[in-house]
């Protein structure tokens, strides 16, 4: 029987990537994507494109209808990530109610599998010194975070329509995410760029668990086959210091190696003042009140489910950081630079 896979959120960083991956396989792949979305010029050509929104049933009838005798496995990766504290209407919609109207078009259409993207955020956070482990349900009350409260409500969604209603379904946990193809500019690229082009005067203490986007990708993948119904899978690496990232910035290109690393209860106090400086630069500051929670918090995740049940593997993260590097001086985003780490 043929199979056609549906991926939301295919101009995304990570959706893009898992596109590729799906591609490299000989899958049958549709994308949605957002009307007049700037980044979906850069999706692969040959591929099944459609316009629309998670929010609007209309677009979503659309996207799910195939030819009869078809199977459809759904790859659910469209989703707002934001590193805002408080309350987003619009974060809310898109990754709440965007996700229910997946999973009722999913139940309506009686698809193989729905793979859900969740993110480690939807996890409560153990105290540190604990290693975080999968979860099977989620309560936003537990969560630190807006965004991962709302992630956290849509896997419980998913949850219940599992146990409840017979949803073949999967939760994938990634961790934060870095690699080429960020077109959109996540925060993990725009340090990187900023690093690179000598606009970072100083670094913070703490950091985070990074993974190579394409590895999460091919573990999204994996999990349309190997995943168990019902069940999570972190896609994680390891924790990689914000001094480390910057190290390896400049021992790739050159540029200047950023000594100064401040205490995050200084970079605490010069938050309004850095928000100010990025706002008349208009440009998304690269830390703030959530970012320096995230990077201080506790960032041990598992991935040893993954690997066993989905042959989940993960590439050195010093890969990670040069074949970024290359894509961004590639298109563009980095300054050319002398060996000394000057401009040239």
């Amino acid at each position: 029987m043929t199979v056609k896979y549906l991926v939301t959120g295919a101009a995304g960083s990570l959706g893009s990537s898992i596109v590729r991956s799906l591609l490299a396989q000989a899958k049958d792949v549709r994308e949605l994507v957002l009307p007049g979305d700037p980044t979906a010029k850069y999706l692969p050509e040959g591929v099944e494109l459609y316009e629309g929104d998670v929010l609007s049933v209309t677009d979503l009838q659309r996207f799910f209808t195939v030819p009869a005798g078809t199977e459809i496995i759904v790859i659910h990766a469209a989703g707002i990530v934001s590193t805002e504290w408080g309350y987003s209407r619009k974060v809310y919609s898109v990754n709440v109610h965007g996700t229910r109207n997946i999973v009722e078009q999913c139940l309506d259409a009686h698809v193989r599998r729905l793979v859900h993207i969740s993110s480690v955020h939807a996890i409560p956070e153990l105290p540190k010194g604990q290693t975080i482990t999968e979860v099977t349900s989620f309560n936003p009350d537990a969560i630190i975070g807006f965004y991962g409260k709302t992630k956290a409500e849509a896997s419980q969604f998913v949850m219940d329509a599992v146990r409840e209603r017979g949803l073949d379904a999967v939760i994938i946990f990634p961790s934060g995410m870095c690699g080429p193809g960020d077109f959109a500019g996540g925060y993990a690229t725009q340090l990187l760029i900023d690093s690179s082009n000598n606009k970072l005067p100083a670094g913070i203490q703490g950091g985070y668990d990074f993974a190579d986007v394409r590895d999460v990708a091919a573990g999204i993948v994996a999990a349309c086959e190997r995943g168990r119904k019902g069940e999570g899978y972190i896609l994680g690496n390891r924790y990689i210091s914000i001094k480390e990232m910057l190290r390896l910035v400049h021992e790739k290109i050159g540029a200047r190696l950023v000594k100064c690393m401040v205490p995050p209860w200084v970079a605490r106090m010069a938050l309004p003042f850095y928000n100010i400086y990025y706002k008349m630069k208009k440009l998304r500051p690269i830390f703030n009140r959530y970012a320096l929670y995230a990077i201080t918090s506790n960032a041990v995740f598992s991935i040893e489910k993954a690997q066993r049940e989905l042959g989940y593997k993960v590439r050195p993260f010093d890969e990670t950081i040069a074949d970024t590097l290359q894509w961004l001086k590639n298109v563009g985003k980095l300054c050319a630079k002398t060996p000394g780490g000057n401009p040239a």
